[in-house]
């Protein structure tokens, strides 16, 4: 099986829009397009991208103010986050509308065309951006109009231009606007789809819905943002090493164990850890890890020490992520299961040493793997799958699920082929195929578009899951978002909203089945819902 073979990943292949709940500050891209409008102003929050003034105070644009009311749009000169593109969002009055300000957008985009944007570590330059209009530019109260006509900007505009420009991201910080976004692009999407989906794929959307989906990751979700892949590092940690013998060695061919373990032996732990510190610490997240987090999975796994992905997952949620083994993974918050340690608990596992050490620890972490083979869906990018903790939790849980099937499948017939989950690979490896199909449902890259593209392709299938997956309606009874909604769901939202507000009954006290309602209309976005308690 192939990536190339699914229809949201061919259809991305000239250009994609891609959606993220999280902070934009903290989204690693190649340019920034931010709001501000014809008089220059940009607001506080935006200081990362546009810099401050001398007094440090954010840096306002009153100078451009002709050009952005002339041309829409005007790019910030030095801005520390990169290129940064601000767009007037606003217009000059309070007469402000959806149809003005979406030709101001479509400017925006043209300008980005024009800069020729240059990408170091992606197939294709990204710009994020968040959902303009809807907060001081006085277009949130028709923030469903606003994503309608933003997506149709953006369709016209990928399907009039080159294929292979920039992709864009829309990132936004509330739940019930990241949930009508999915809602429309899903809609926009089956509408034109062919309705053909292989079935390991329908497997992850229904495992998503469930709340049944595990995603294991490994560098490949941190090679964007620039951080060294094992080759790389290993010519970076021994340019920093204070030893000429070693120093002139080749240690690329070596198992990547048997690396760790001359350069811990030359420079000792300290200077190990501190290196890595120094080489794989980042204050942004990519792309991948994003896509990742917006999955809401249950349990994340990964082999990686960054913290990335945390910085992910806590832009969505605002709570802090429980890293295991460290933390305590009770509760319904965001939990990742760190395989070979973490860069700030001072615990990594690399060197022959470190990997008997973990020996002990092996047990319980191949149960945690094994109990998501057994009880959802493992799905598996970034990561060749190599290493042996998942490799022995796999082949367990294939000898266990061949013995009990062969005890209790009768004679002559054939025992089901049992799958640990579904591997992702960015390239065309025959040998790694063949090894990992032993337990796993292998999909491969595109190797003729290279590893970057497939990265890419991996990018744009996650996606697709979390839009299909998305079963949030907290906008369905946000007045906001009423735009997104078909005649006949408009109607249904009116009688619904005819059962909020009510108040208690003629007693003055609320029944149990008035309060569940309530917190039942809540969940759709009903405002000015109370909550009346049924505890005397």
């Amino acid at each position: 099986m192939h990536l190339s073979e699914v229809e949201a990943v061919s259809h991305g292949r000239a250009r994609h829009l891609f959606a993220l709940q999280g902070d934009l500050r903290l989204l690693d891209a190649d340019a920034y397009l931010i709001p501000t409008d014809s008089h220059g102003s940009v607001e506080d929050h935006w200081a990362w991208a546009v810099g401050v003034d001398r007094e440090g105070a954010t840096r306002q644009l009153r100078g451009q103010g002709r050009h952005l009311d002339e041309a829409g749009c005007v790019w910030v000169d030095d801005a520390p986050a990169g290129p940064v593109l601000a767009v007037n969002v606003a217009g000059g009055n309070s007469n402000n509308d959806v149809a003005s300000m979406v030709r101001r957008i479509k400017a925006s985009f043209d300008a980005l065309e024009a800069r020729a944007l240059q990408t170091r570590f992606r197939a294709r330059p990204l710009v994020a951006m968040p959902l303009v209009g809807v907060g001081r530019a006085g277009l949130g109260g028709r923030t469903g109009e606003v994503i309608a006509s933003l997506l149709d900007s953006i369709g016209d505009h990928f399907g009039g231009s080159p294929a292979g420009g920039f992709d864009l991201v829309i990132v936004t910080r509330e739940s019930s606007s990241i949930a009508a976004l999915q809602h429309e692009r899903r809609a926009r999407f089956n509408e034109t789809s062919t309705g053909v989906v292989p079935d390991w794929l329908e497997g992850l959307v229904a495992a998503g819905r469930a709340g049944e989906l595990a995603v294991i990751f490994g560098a490949g979700a941190s090679a964007s943002l620039g951080l060294p892949m094992w080759d790389d590092l290993l010519k970076e940690l021994l340019h920093s090493l204070d030893d000429p013998k070693l120093s002139r060695m080749d240690l690329t061919g070596l198992d990547p164990t048997d690396a760790a373990t001359l350069l811990i032996e030359a420079g000792g732990k300290d200077w190990f850890s501190d290196a890595l510190v120094r080489l794989l610490a980042t204050p942004r997240h990519s792309l991948t890890h994003g896509l990742i987090a917006n999955l809401h999975c249950p349990l994340t796994v990964t082999t990686n020490y960054d913290q990335a992905f945390e910085l992910a997952a806590e832009s969505i949620t605002g709570s802090p992520v429980a890293v295991l083994p460290w933390d305590e993974g009770s509760g319904a918050g965001t939990r990742v299961l760190k395989l070979h340690g973490d860069l700030t608990r001072g615990q990594l596992v690399l060197s022959r040493d470190q990997f008997v050490a973990m020996q002990a620890f092996r047990r319980p972490l191949a149960g945690v793997l094994q109990s998501r083979m057994l009880i959802g869906h493992l799905l598996a990018v970034g990561t060749s799958m190599s290493d042996s903790t998942l490799v022995h939790a796999a082949e367990e849980f294939r000898a266990l699920i061949g013995q009990t099937q062969g005890a209790n499948t009768p004679q002559g017939k054939s025992v089901v082929d049992a799958r640990a989950g579904t591997v992702v690979l960015t390239s065309s490896d025959p040998a790694r195929v063949r090894l990992l199909d032993r337990a796993f449902t292998v999909v491969e890259g595109d190797v003729e578009h290279g590893v970057r593209e497939s990265a890419r392709d991996v990018d744009v299938l996650l996606d697709w899951v979390a839009m299909q997956s998305s079963s949030d309606l907290s906008f369905a009874l946000d007045e906001r978002y009423r735009a997104l909604l078909s005649p006949a769901d408009q109607d249904l939202a009116a009688r619904l909203m005819s059962l909020a507000g009510d108040g208690p009954g003629a007693e003055g006290l609320a029944s149990s089945l008035r309060s569940s309602v309530e917190v039942y209309l809540a969940s759709l976005g009903a405002s000015g819902v109370s909550h009346f308690s049924t505890i005397g």
